[in-house]
């Protein structure tokens, strides 16, 4: 994900973690020390996890310029085309694009 994150960064990708509540305390040290650039969020009583419907770990879920589901349950060798397609799309009317390398502080920063 780091390195998908990474390359497309700059293209208008944003990325999200969502981890579970397994060892979610030692998440903010892993992240620091994997120098994670994108933001993790703790999914400490499993509400994202039952919203989308999560059946394995990892899972991914890519969400389009227009704020809808795209993809659902992809494997990993489906993001890279994944995320190619979705940012060659023209954003929806009325939506801007995000300033290249906006994000929010990884946790743990």
């Amino acid at each position: 994900m780091k390195d998908l994150y990474e390359r497309y960064k700059d293209q208008g990708l944003v990325l999200i973690g969502v981890h579970t509540k397994n060892a979610s305390q030692r998440m903010a040290a892993f992240a620091k020390e994997q120098k994670i650039g994108y933001p993790i969020a703790i999914d400490s009583e499993g509400k994202t996890v039952k919203a989308f419907h999560v059946d394995s770990y990892p899972d991914y879920y890519v969400i389009g310029r227009g704020g809808k589901l795209r993809f659902a349950d992809l494997a990993n060798s489906q993001l890279d085309a994944v995320v190619k397609k979705l940012l060659k799309e023209k954003p929806p009317k009325g939506t801007t694009k995000p300033k290249t390398g906006e994000r929010k502080k990884p946790i743990g920063s």
